[in-house]
């Protein structure tokens, strides 16, 4: 599968409808929202008191992050998520 750019909405400091298929898809939004407030992986681990071998993996898309780390990540990061669940 080609990756996609995300890009991030100025008018909602968020990416609405951003589609998150894989985890190398939250990985790379996650990165891209650190640079933009111009955050460094040592500034992120501090945040959320994660080591930064945990923040490159995740940036990288690790498979197997519990939700609750993702979460703690997105609030350091002033971002939110939304499930939309999608019947058969």
């Amino acid at each position: 599968m080609p990756r996609r750019k995300l890009t991030l909405d100025p008018r909602f400091d968020t990416a609405p409808n951003t589609r998150i298929v894989a985890m190398d898809d939250m990985g790379q939004l996650i990165k891209q929202r650190r640079k933009e407030l111009g955050m460094t992986q040592a500034d992120l681990s501090r945040l959320t008191d994660f080591s930064m071998r945990l923040i490159g993996e995740i940036e990288r898309g690790k498979e197997h992050v519990a939700t609750d780390k993702i979460l703690r990540i997105l609030d350091a990061l002033n971002m939110t998520m939304m499930v939309h669940v999608e019947g058969k």
